[in-house]
């Protein structure tokens, strides 16, 4: 089996299918425009913040970190596969999503500034 064929999901038979019932007496909702993502050896841990200010003088940016979800490997690729077939769908729908480079430490000024300008 080839990779590309391995990460693709595999519809579960509708006999194993069960019922999902989700609770949402403890959520929260947050919203978040950053997302740093770090691991171990075992996890993945996604943190979520809000960058709401320019850059500095010194190239850095500060982010106030809001939420930290920390998830194992199998449960990361899951989400990211979801994630990647819901993104398709919209595209397909909607037109495809503009992603431009980020912008941050490490990042040249002027080449920001000229996209600004652009």
């Amino acid at each position: 089996m080839s990779e590309e064929m391995a990460a693709q999901p595999q519809p579960v038979p509708e006999e194993r299918r069960g019922v999902l019932n989700l609770r949402y007496d403890r959520a929260t909702t947050s919203y978040a425009n950053l997302a740093v993502l770090t691991s171990t050896m075992e996890e993945v841990v996604l943190n979520f913040g809000i960058n709401v200010n320019p850059p500095t003088a010194k190239n850095e940016v500060n982010v106030e970190v809001t939420n930290r979800i920390i998830m194992s490997y199998p449960s990361a690729k899951r989400l990211a596969l979801t994630l990647g077939n819901m993104i398709q769908r919209y595209e397909a729908r909607s037109g495809v999503i503009p992603v431009g480079p980020a912008e941050g430490p490490g990042q040249d000024a002027e080449a920001r500034r000229r996209r600004r300008d652009a």
